[in-house]
């Protein structure tokens, strides 16, 4: 699968918007000519004044498949890659709660790991950090390849690997803009289903 995110060049028949229980909302992207970009969200109640906006996918995949998104960020944006267990259908929304993100910021990549409990509240626990500085307003490249047993991660020239032997069987891949202006400009996932 692969979209370009162009005003009329991509469409919804392999991905589908998907929301985290962590926050309220169902908000979708705004289409710019060579982008789709979140707005500013000044209700949001976790501090964060711009909408947090998934995109996954519709099937499942497993290990052995590589997702790649070209990004870009401003001041605390964070472009991320997610990969989610599963998806619930909550009154037609699709929604998520065990989840990890593969997060581009300004100082590096991070990657968090998200448990959701009985009661859908989400909590989480940074499993990885490595910093060096990452340029706002440039368009960058952020790919992960899922393997039996970890996470290998190349945010433009910068390689790392994240062992974690009890990744999902099967799991939903995408991206989702956190934090303050995202764009995104493609996505591209190759691999099993």
């Amino acid at each position: 699968m692969k979209l370009d995110f162009s005003r009329g060049a991509w469409n919804t028949d392999d991905i589908t918007y998907a929301y985290s229980y962590r926050f309220p909302g169902t908000p979708q992207f705004l289409q710019c000519e060579d982008c789709v970009e979140n707005r500013p969200d000044h209700s949001n109640a976790f501090g964060c004044d711009w909408e947090n906006i998934s995109i996954l996918s519709r099937k499942a995949y497993t290990a052995g498949t590589r997702i790649e998104t070209r990004c870009a960020f401003r001041d605390f944006g964070a472009p991320l890659i997610t990969i989610a267990d599963r998806m619930y259908d909550e009154n037609g929304t699709s929604k998520y709660g065990d989840y990890l993100e593969i997060v581009l910021y300004k100082n590096g990549v991070n990657i968090w790991r998200m448990w959701m409990d009985e009661n859908k509240i989400v909590t989480w626990k940074k499993m990885l950090g490595v910093e060096f500085p990452v340029s706002e307003d440039v368009i960058h490249t952020l790919a992960v390849e899922i393997t039996a047993d970890g996470l290998r991660v190349e945010a433009d020239d910068h390689r790392l690997f994240w062992r974690c032997t009890d990744l999902y069987e099967t799991f939903h891949l995408g991206i989702d803009a956190c934090e303050g202006l995202n764009r995104f400009y493609s996505l591209e996932i190759t691999g099993k289903q």
